[in-house]
């Protein structure tokens, strides 16, 4: 049989493909290698300097007109955001998660 198979329509089904977990692309391949514990403070570091970086250049940016009153102040925004995402980790964490978590043996024995 062929790498690609024809159904009996005449249809052209794609190349023939083996059940199981789906494989992680490339870049999805190095991401899991990189998943280490011992590689999390360089993640970690990696994702805060990105994140100075943005707020250093919002200051260079030009600034639009305000609308609020805080809206004039340097990198307003970017604090903001990271302030807004904090809280919905926190809000989604301690309130929510409680709310729809369910027992480790919920559906029973599979």
């Amino acid at each position: 049989m062929s790498e690609h198979d024809i159904s009996e329509a005449g249809a052209f089904s794609g190349p023939a493909v083996k059940p199981g977990p789906r494989s992680p692309g490339a870049f999805g391949a190095w991401l899991e290698e990189r998943r280490r514990p011992e590689e999390r403070r360089f993640w970690r570091l990696f994702f805060f300097g990105l994140l100075g970086l943005v707020l250093l250049l919002s200051l260079l940016a030009p600034n639009h007109h305000p609308h609020f009153v805080v809206d004039a102040y340097p990198a307003f925004w970017p604090v903001f955001g990271l302030g807004v995402g904090l809280l919905m980790v926190f809000f989604v964490k301690k309130i929510v998660q409680p709310l729809i978590k369910r027992p480790e043996d919920y559906y029973g024995d599979l």
